[in-house]
């Protein structure tokens, strides 16, 4: 009986946290985003490559792992919204010009131009947005656990002078 009421109280708890999330969470707006994801079939990654003394790569993987890529396209004036991601997360960007914003200094813009990658861990609360005159496209890669549902968690606003 103990079993039962826990689990109840746990589902409980989680179907508020997801309620509350999505009423406070800060939606995208002139966004679009085709996915491509899968599991990794193969084997986990383990790779370990050194490509000279200064530069190297380590990716490990451990269980189930799903990788998906986007290929998003933002309008001018078009905001991400406030959110962040279920795994880690490496952006390049196709064409025009990202305007980032991180919660914890989120009137401090950066800004990433064509031709240029960023990383974002599970942890960062972020926003993007397409403050240029030019359409934006990047590409989003993923890796999250088998049956992950959405790639997107929407978040709050951190404060009232964040941009929106």
């Amino acid at each position: 009986m103990l079993r039962r009421t826990t689990l109840a109280v746990v589902v409980v708890v989680i179907l508020l946290a997801v309620a509350v999330g999505t009423v406070l969470g800060t939606g995208a707006s002139g966004v679009t985003a085709e996915t491509a994801r899968g599991p990794l079939v193969d084997r986990p990654l383990d790779v370990n490559w050194h490509f000279g003394p200064a530069s190297k790569v380590k990716l490990q993987t451990q269980g189930p792992m799903e990788q998906a890529v986007q290929r998003i396209v933002a309008t001018p004036g078009a905001t991400f919204g406030w959110h962040s991601h279920p795994g880690p997360t490496i952006v390049t960007v196709l064409s025009g010009t990202l305007s980032f914003y991180h919660a914890e200094d989120c009137t401090h813009e950066i800004e990433y131009g064509s031709g240029t990658s960023f990383s974002n861990m599970p942890d960062e609360i972020h926003l993007a947005r397409n403050e240029g005159t030019e359409t934006l496209v990047i590409y989003a890669t993923y890796y999250v656990p088998v049956g992950t549902g959405s790639l997107r968690i929407d978040q709050p606003s951190p404060g009232a002078d964040c941009p929106q």
